[in-house]
């Protein structure tokens, strides 16, 4: 029996491959319904008692797929056309998004990542190739209703924003590849790594005390508030993801699992852990 993600894909593969010289800005009505069934199927399987997780992650591979159909649908020759061969890129996940938890209605958000290659240095333009893209790919997303967060950035740029903001370096260190170059890929999580996360993790992990201290000060130190705020109060959301973050940067670990076996959690600690988690996350699906 196919899963959920092969589904998913088979359904992408039967609506969204674009007839011969089409592109997408013509095909609106093709996206919008690919997401209006896939957020049907969701739904149901919502309403059937499927777990919060597997929701967010089945939301976030609709949106891959979309995202990829779209990109391949451009970069094959929708309007880009260049003498010498197009520049490398990468379409990447970041934030919830590159976490693969989307709820229903949550911004899209991700990066594309350059080399550089694609300013001219004379004019200070974009590459043909960079602005079909990014041009192509956002409007199409905006005119099928999704609510878009996207940057720009060359493997230099990616390290000086996380630098400067606590929530950029957290957003960047959930990146996942969505498509393009996995070698540039690679290369900016190595970086990230090794200049962002290398010799910061005290600095990093004061900061999201500081910011799990002033979250629960405007939304309130109990967690048994009538009306809790399940994203930011007290023991919500963001207490989870605060200790998953502060965890990968102490003992470079991402999934309970992994606390587990090097014995920081024992497995019924993370048994509750996981289950508490994915209720809060279906309550948020519910809501949205």
């Amino acid at each position: 029996m196919p899963t959920l993600l092969e589904k998913i894909e088979a359904d992408a593969a039967a609506r969204l491959p674009l007839p011969p010289d089409r592109r997408p800005a013509q095909e609106l009505a093709r996206y919008k319904n690919f997401l209006k069934v896939e957020s049907h199927r969701l739904k149901m399987l919502h309403r059937a008692g499927a777990g919060g997780r597997e929701i967010c992650r089945a939301r976030a591979a609709v949106l891959d797929v979309l995202l990829r159909y779209i990109v391949d649908a451009i970069t094959s020759g929708a309007g880009v056309e260049a003498k010498k061969a197009p520049p490398k890129f990468v379409l990447v996940a970041i934030g919830g998004y590159g976490r693969g938890e989307l709820n229903p209605q949550s911004d899209v958000d991700f990066m594309f990542l350059h080399g550089g290659d694609t300013i001219s240095t004379a004019r200070g333009k974009a590459h043909p190739y960079l602005s079909a893209l990014t041009n192509g790919l956002l409007y199409t997303l905006w005119d099928i209703g999704l609510k878009v967060g996207h940057s720009v950035r060359t493997v230099d740029d990616c390290v000086k924003v996380a630098n400067s903001d606590m929530q950029s370096k957290t957003s960047l260190i959930e990146a996942r590849l969505i498509a393009g170059t996995q070698e540039m890929f690679k290369r900016m999580e190595a970086v990230v790594l090794a200049r962002c996360v290398r010799g910061c993790e005290a600095e990093y992990i004061e900061g999201r005390l500081a910011d799990q201290e002033a979250r629960r000060a405007k939304f309130g130190n109990s967690a048994t508030m009538q009306e809790p705020n399940i994203k930011n109060g007290c023991g919500g959301l963001r207490d989870f993801q605060n200790l998953m973050w502060m965890s990968l940067f102490k003992y470079r670990t991402r999934p309970l699992d992994e606390l587990a076996e090097r014995g920081l959690i024992s497995d019924a600690e993370r048994k509750q852990l996981e289950a508490a988690y994915d209720f809060v996350v279906r309550v948020r699906n519910d809501l949205h």
